[in-house]
């Protein structure tokens, strides 16, 4: 397995949750890791349009969903920062649920309710695409971030290896590092529907963090022993 820091997307993320389950985010860690949908749409602004205009759009939409009594989906816009040419979107829309019931329950409510809101985004953006995948929890993280660096890598297995090698490769990393004091919150994404045919790589790993866990793990990693620590477990 490797982890490939060419597919590396840092950027701002806004929390523009109608409703957030907090106790989705707060599990005993014993359990293990837990596997929830969450859906990732890539979007481009329409032309003289901007982030106020989908602020407006996502405003009218945290509306609906307040109105209907659907509090159990959260969102993030995430804004690239750092990335390559070959990212070609303007911004992100992440959204999930707490289980596969819950996001067939939402998905039928917004193709079925959600026609209003919906238009009010497509004047704002066109979203050529959108992804579902099975989300692994590493961290177990005790609430969403609000606002924050977030990093995106893509994870090929290495012919002969299984996933859980993967597995425990990652898992010993998120331990190295919090042994640093590195408290960043990690996700395995493995795609479900909607990614192409073609695409490289077995599961995007997805790590949530804050200004100050930024700049430690960045640190460690170029002058503390973790280039070489991730040599060695991947």
């Amino acid at each position: 397995m490797r982890r490939n820091w060419e597919f590396l997307s840092v950027g701002i993320v806004l929390l523009l949750a109608a409703g957030v389950v907090t106790p989705a985010f707060a599990e005993d860690a014993a359990a293990g890791p837990s596997i929830r949908p969450v859906e990732i749409y890539g979007c481009t602004y329409r032309e003289g349009k901007g982030m106020a205009d989908l602020k407006a759009a996502t405003a009218n939409w945290n509306a609906w969903m307040d109105k209907t009594g659907q509090n159990d989906y959260w969102a993030f816009l995430l804004m690239p920062y750092y990335h390559s040419s070959e990212f070609p979107f303007d911004v992100l829309w992440a959204g999930g649920w707490q289980s596969g019931a819950t996001m067939a329950n939402g998905l039928k409510r917004w193709v079925t309710e959600g026609g209003e809101a919906a238009a009010e985004f497509d004047k704002v953006v066109q979203c050529k695409g959108v992804t579902n995948f099975a989300v692994m929890d590493l961290s177990k993280a005790p609430s969403p971030p609000e606002s924050g660096p977030v990093s995106f890598s893509d994870c090929t297995l290495t012919k002969g290896r299984k996933f859980t090698d993967a597995l425990a490769a990652v898992q010993a990393w998120v331990a190295y590092e919090k042994e640093k004091g590195i408290t960043d919150d990690n996700y395995l994404l493995f795609p479900a529907f909607g990614e192409s045919t073609d695409a490289k790589y077995t599961f995007k790993w997805v790590t949530t963090s804050d200004w100050p866990n930024l700049g430690k793990s960045y640190d460690q990693y170029g002058n503390g022993g973790g280039y070489q620590k991730a040599e060695e477990l991947f």
